[in-house]
């Protein structure tokens, strides 16, 4: 392993850092960046599905009191609606080490709403969201990696 030697001009040396220990905090600066990278896109997820601002179809029902209740659907590349809570809450992100952030959605249907069907057109929730997201990624790669040297 290198390591680097600052020469004060008094003639005493002085432990500088060695090549590895800036490496390994590079790594965790990313780490740490990819992370809060998650907790953003997962938040941007979570208010995109809760949105009032969807322009697809209106439906009146009636819930379980008798009550009636309006829902706006989603229109062809908006982010679902959200109408039981699942899809928004089924929303999550793993950290892989310094190289991968994995974004996803475990419900059942979720791969339907992001890719569509051969009857209904993609609501592509975790693509959106990437995308509103993309300027925060770089913000926190551009703070968290300095900020870890």
């Amino acid at each position: 392993m290198a390591s680097i030697e600052l020469i004060n001009p008094s003639g005493g040396r002085t432990f500088f850092e060695s090549a590895g220990n800036i490496a390994a905090r590079t790594r965790f600066g990313v780490e740490k960046a990819l992370w809060q990278s998650g907790k953003d896109i997962e938040a941007e997820f979570r208010r995109q599905v809760l949105a009032k601002t969807k322009t697809g179809t209106i439906y009146i029902r009636r819930d379980r009191l008798g009550r009636r209740r309006r829902h706006v659907a989603s229109s062809a590349g908006e982010t679902a609606a959200n109408r039981t809570g699942l899809y928004r809450k089924s929303s999550g992100f793993i950290v892989r080490g310094s190289k991968e952030l994995v974004f996803g959605n475990s419900a059942d249907y979720a791969g339907f709403l992001e890719l569509g069907t051969s009857r209904m057109k993609a609501r592509p929730g975790l693509g959106n969201s990437i995308d509103a997201s993309q300027r925060d990624i770089l913000r926190n790669l551009t703070t968290e990696i300095p900020g870890a040297l």
